[in-house]
């Protein structure tokens, strides 16, 4: 009989997060079960495909969510349990930030014993309320979380969905495991407009790579489906995409998949989507501005859904020379005209230091008196007014930026930017990027990323020395907290002519330093990527293990590279039937 019960999404609007001891990690899992996971994901997205909508990205801090919720469903009751709450008396909403997703999260699907994956999606499927979570459009990620005890066999599964506005993921293939096929399909979701100071906005163009430097990669209209070329050969295969708004703000996705018939299982844990509170900038320099302020691409312009006319008269008007292509005049009419944009609660920005760089320009500059003036506000507290002469703009119908510092403060319920144009001239208004405030230059620096939700967004520097400033530009991002990223071991012969790898796991940065500790490897850093050569000529039969380390002077940052040859006197070349589990 089936062990399948009719739970729809179960949604707590207050919650109280219970810490306690956790003595499941579902950080681990077994090649059985996490073979069993990723088939779900497969499945499911299949499903997802036939009715119409796109697949889902795996997620790591989901299925940690997912994976301990099935333990603690079968290891803390005492009889068989089929439900959504857990035995801290927390609910999915409640799991998923527990354990690290920083999206919007708390739609599950359950079943309360060990299934097949196909039969656990086909169970799903027949039931009107899974179905509905399964195939809905709000989701992005998913988690999923295989539970059996090895004793009696009883089991659990979770499935926990999420959507994260700083996210927009691509997917391989559906997720599937592997492929026997070098041309992929992709999905690149859209970025979602959040309607937010802090928020994304959507991809007007895209490139894709195969390593994370995108060397030769161009520019291309966003799609939100295409087809890659995987590099050739086999093994694990890493697909990039960067993508750029309408203002310039980057980010970068990737999805990975194995390129052949035999995927190593355990090496499946490595592959799901991730999050970090923290990213390592470089090359942070500038030859006369000591300081530097930081942003992961804040703007906010006339295009927002706030921005609006207060009074006199102003309206939109396309420019080439305005970030978007469009601006606010504030017109000639009466004393004054004036409009404003604002936002409720942009909670991103709690108690932090910023900086306001406001972005006019006005038809005639040859005034001494007052053309246009800026205020900040955070509840009742004002900043400014920034008061604006004529001859304080360099020339007339040319963008300039005026710097304000404010401080949102936690709980005011608006945050409001107003212009004015208060002088006999025109005023347009383009737009503000927001800064954190500046701090002495380091090189290279850890940034904490602000909400601690760092998914691949471009990091906008400016470099100031408190009264003049920079334009604002993109620096290169590197792993702040990097893994040891092996090389699988490497038969060869020892008739094997010299040859060399590409390892492609990081976007190594100028300025770094690549060592190798035996004579037979080498290594070099040439246009981002990391290039190992290997001659085991010298080599007697056997294992052999070299490490390369690449690390950044002045910098905690320190990468190791295990390499493993396993050399034989001769090769053979063999053909065996494919076995599809």
């Amino acid at each position: 009989m089936s062990k399948l019960r009719n739970f729809g999404l179960l949604v707590v609007l207050c919650s109280v997060l219970v810490t306690t001891a956790i003595a499941f990690d579902p950080t681990t899992q077994t090649p059985a079960l996490l073979y069993d996971e990723a088939l779900t994901v497969y499945y499911g997205n299949l499903a997802r495909r036939a009715a119409g909508q796109p697949p889902l990205r795996w997620n790591l801090q989901l299925t940690h969510a997912s994976r301990w919720f099935a333990w603690d469903s079968v290891e803390n009751r005492p009889m068989p349990y089929c439900g959504h709450q857990d035995t801290n008396g927390q609910w999915p909403s409640d799991r998923a930030p527990r354990f690290g997703y920083l999206g919007s999260s708390g739609t599950e699907n359950a079943y309360c014993g060990y299934m097949l994956p196909q039969d656990a999606i086909n169970g799903w499927l027949n039931s009107p309320r899974h179905r509905a979570n399964l195939l809905s459009d709000a989701h992005r990620e998913i988690g999923l979380g295989y539970y059996r005890r090895a004793s009696d066999g009883r089991g659990y599964i979770g499935q926990l969905f999420g959507n994260d506005g700083a996210y927009a993921p691509v997917i391989i293939e559906n997720e599937a495991i592997n492929t026997l096929n070098p041309e992929v399909a992709l999905y690149i979701h859209q970025t979602a407009n959040q309607n937010s100071f802090t928020g994304a906005r959507p991809a007007t163009e895209m490139m894709i790579a195969s390593e994370p430097c995108f060397v030769d990669a161009t520019w291309q209209p966003f799609a939100t489906e295409t087809r890659f070329q995987l590099p050739g050969g086999q093994g694990w295969r890493t697909v990039y995409v960067k993508t750029r708004d309408i203002v310039g703000a980057t980010r970068v996705v990737s999805d990975t998949i194995y390129l052949g018939a035999d995927p190593p299982i355990p090496e499946l844990a490595a592959t799901l989507s991730d999050r970090q509170p923290t990213v390592m900038l470089t090359d942070l320099s500038h030859p006369l501005l000591p300081q530097v302020q930081f942003s992961p691409g804040w703007f906010v312009d006339d295009t927002f859904s706030t921005f609006s006319l207060l009074w006199g008269a102003g309206e939109r008007v396309t420019d080439s020379d305005a970030y978007g292509g469009s601006a606010f005049r504030l017109n000639l009419a009466g004393m004054e005209s004036s409009a404003w944009v604002w936002e409720y609660q942009p909670t991103v920005l709690n108690n932090l230091a910023l900086v306001a760089y406001i972005r006019l320009k006005v038809a005639n500059n040859t005034s001494v008196n007052q053309v246009a003036r800026v205020a900040i506000k955070s509840g009742d507290t004002e900043y400014g007014p920034l008061v604006l002469r004529g001859i304080d703009f360099t020339a007339a119908n040319q963008y300039q930026e005026f710097a304000l510092p404010f401080v949102y403060r936690a709980g005011d319920p608006f945050l409001t930017f107003q212009f004015w144009r208060s002088g006999s001239t025109e005023v347009f208004v383009d737009g503000v990027t927001l800064f954190s405030a500046p701090r002495p230059i380091t090189n290279p620096f850890t940034l904490d990323m602000f909400g601690g939700n760092y998914r691949g967004q471009g990091i906008w520097v400016r470099y100031t020395n408190g009264v003049t400033f920079s334009d604002f530009s993109e620096i290169p991002v590197i792993p702040s907290q990097p893994i040891e990223t092996p090389v699988r071991s490497i038969l060869v012969s020892r008739q094997s002519q010299p040859f060399s790898l590409t390892i492609t796991t990081l976007c190594a940065q100028a300025g770094m330093q690549v060592t190798a500790n035996q004579p037979w490897l080498t290594a070099v850093v040439q246009r981002g990527t990391l290039r190992l050569g290997i001659d085991p000529a010298s080599l007697s039969t056997g294992s052999h293990e070299g490490q390369v380390t690449l690390t950044m002077p002045g910098s905690t940052f320190r990468l190791t590279v295990p390499v493993r040859l396993r050399v034989v006197e001769q090769l053979f070349t063999t053909f065996t039937p494919l076995v599809v589990r």
